[in-house]
């Protein structure tokens, strides 16, 4: 071998040697091409995780892990849905590095991948556990189905094959159910206003199909039959919006007491009030002298709570005469 042929198998080896180093050190450092997962080792973490935040705007959350059961530290850690929060983790544990996409910071913008400020569009989601800290900047839609995304204090940015579905503002992550009672169960509902005005209305048994609208003022009738069945119908997958301890605040808009009584003896008690055009509950139960296991669990799951309640479910719950009754001629 001469000389020359030498020196070129002497270039070949250093390439190749230099070749293999940089994949090791790859190796080492964590997979840092297209293809690999961007959280590898977030699955094995999900069970030990304590607190997960969001930072969107300016603004944050946070969801804790309190005693076992996962509240929002934001509105003195009521309950929220964990289902929501186990889908949102699982997304993020599988997501898959398709493309990546710019390094340079004065391009992040595009993407909605810029740190978190308050004028920025991204969402930075913080996950943490006793022994981990994952953090991602969660940027626009890409494909409709993808989105770009960005590990906080990396360069690069990446296009995801997942869209991770963080729940709408804070009432999105609160466990929504406030009551499920069917309408069938209720014998009678009993409204009374501030100002006095009451209305009763009630069934002689559940396989009626209206109910009996007794003392309607002289010279008025019901604007038709059943239109009071509806409100006998908001304990029926009552959700909530928003929740907050009880305000001290004036009703605006006056305050009402909603009473439902069922068939098998449960009484239901919803204090209802508006402020600034929304209408705000409060719920208690009995069931009389009888030891009542689901008046308990109500009464422990709700008591001390006010809850936000959608527009059209407060109307009913604060049905006025005029609301039911064919106008006066």
């Amino acid at each position: 071998m001469n000389t020359r042929q030498t020196k070129l198998v002497a270039i070949v080896l250093i390439v190749l040697l230099a070749t293999l180093f940089s994949i090791t050190l790859s190796k080492k450092q964590g997979d840092t091409s297209a293809g690999g997962l961007l959280f590898p080792d977030l699955r094995a973490q999900i069970n030990d995780i304590t607190e997960v935040s969001v930072i969107k705007a300016g603004e944050s959350l946070t969801v804790t892990n309190d005693s076992g059961q996962w509240v929002l530290v934001e509105r003195e850690n009521y309950p929220v849905d964990t289902g929501k929060l186990r889908q949102l983790l699982l997304t993020l544990a599988n997501a898959t590095k398709l493309e990546q996409k710019t390094s340079n910071p004065e391009m992040y913008e595009r993407l909605g991948v810029e740190d978190t400020a308050a004028n920025s569009t991204g969402s930075e989601i913080r996950i943490n556990g006793p022994d981990s800290e994952t953090s991602l900047i969660l940027g626009n839609l890409a494909q409709r189905k993808y989105r770009y995304a960005r590990i906080p204090g990396q360069t690069e940015s990446w296009l995801i094959d997942q869209n991770p579905n963080l729940p709408g503002g804070i009432g999105g992550w609160l466990l929504p159910e406030i009551l499920d009672i069917d309408a069938s169960r209720v014998q009678s509902v009993t409204i009374t206003h501030s100002d006095g005005e009451t209305i009763y209305m009630e069934k002689e048994d559940s396989e009626a199909s209206s109910f009996d609208v007794p003392a309607i003022p002289t010279g008025r009738e019901l604007t038709y039959a059943g239109i009071v069945n509806s409100i006998a119908g908001v304990l029926s997958k009552l959700t909530l919006q928003d929740v907050a301890k009880p305000a001290e605040a004036e009703a605006d808009g006056g305050s009402a007491r909603t009473v439902f009584k069922t068939f098998d003896g449960l009484e239901i008690t919803i204090d209802s009030s508006r402020r600034d055009d929304v209408t705000w509950i409060s719920v208690s139960a009995n069931q009389g002298e009888m030891d009542s296991e689901e008046a308990s669990k109500i009464n422990k799951r709700l008591g001390g709570w006010e809850y936000l309640v959608q527009n059209h479910e407060g109307d009913q719950l604060r049905r006025r005469w005029d609301d039911i009754l064919k106008a006066e001629e």
